[in-house]
């Protein structure tokens, strides 16, 4: 009984180890991608947003703040916080839709706007992303009172909108498929460390990573080719001018 236990609370910890550290990480990742043209926008001389932008800045960063305290209070042991929080939670992830969805248009109705070079993803890529959050964080609030399908679904709802700030990560490498397809590749590498997290303590995939990482992957691929269809490209170009 007592090695049963200790092995419990082993796993118990490396959860909370893995969990919290993964919200960690992305919180660094985000400031890092946003850092030139929000966070730090003054120092390296960015461009004034529109207010829009920055209330989509405001919340963007409200959620990654948020699910870092989630991830805490989980592990610190208090559920009934984290339950308390969880409406917030969930008003939060409703309007990081709309806002989502008008920020990537209003950026490349800008870029059109001041005829400047096409930069970054297409506009598919950050759309396809909010869409792959709203289904993951919606499918992760409904599964709240499972906490191993819960914890997993929300951590892949949030690693799906982190596709844009990697994606500005990789704006000046010179490498094949960046900055186009940086943000998608790099949200790959965060979901293969879940996949290995899976497999290190269970020995297999969880069914909300395997379901979940599924659609995540489908999502991507879908974008891909989406965006290679002449309906499409003339729907961005008449949509974002």
């Amino acid at each position: 009984m007592a090695t049963l236990a200790a092995r419990s609370g082993f796993r118990l910890n490396d959860e909370r180890r893995f969990f919290g550290g993964m919200a960690l990480l992305m919180v660094v990742l985000t400031f890092i991608g946003f850092a030139p043209s929000y966070y730090l926008s003054e120092v390296f001389g960015g461009r004034p947003l529109s207010p829009v932008l920055h209330i989509h800045g405001v919340v963007f960063t409200a959620w990654m703040l948020l699910f870092v305290v989630q991830t805490g209070l989980v592990s610190a042991g208090r559920s009934d916080l984290h339950r308390l929080i969880g409406p917030v939670v969930a008003v939060l992830a409703v309007a990081m839709v709309p806002l989502g969805v008008a920020t990537a248009i209003l950026v490349k109705q800008a870029i059109a706007a001041h005829h400047l070079p096409p930069s970054g993803p297409p506009l598919i890529f950050p759309l396809g992303a909010i869409f792959t959050f709203a289904v993951l964080t919606a499918a992760g609030i409904a599964m709240r009172a499972r906490s191993a399908w819960h914890k997993r679904l929300m951590l892949l709802g949030t690693i799906a909108i982190l596709t844009t700030p990697l994606a500005r990560i990789t704006k000046f490498s010179h490498l094949p498929l960046m900055p186009a397809y940086g943000g998608i590749l790099l949200t790959d590498i965060l979901l293969a460390m879940l996949v290995a997290y899976d497999l290190r303590t269970r020995g297999k995939l969880h069914p909300a990573t395997l379901w979940g990482g599924g659609f995540f992957l489908l999502t991507q691929v879908a974008r891909v080719v989406l965006n290679l269809t002449p309906a499409w490209q003339s729907l961005s170009h008449s949509v974002t001018g």
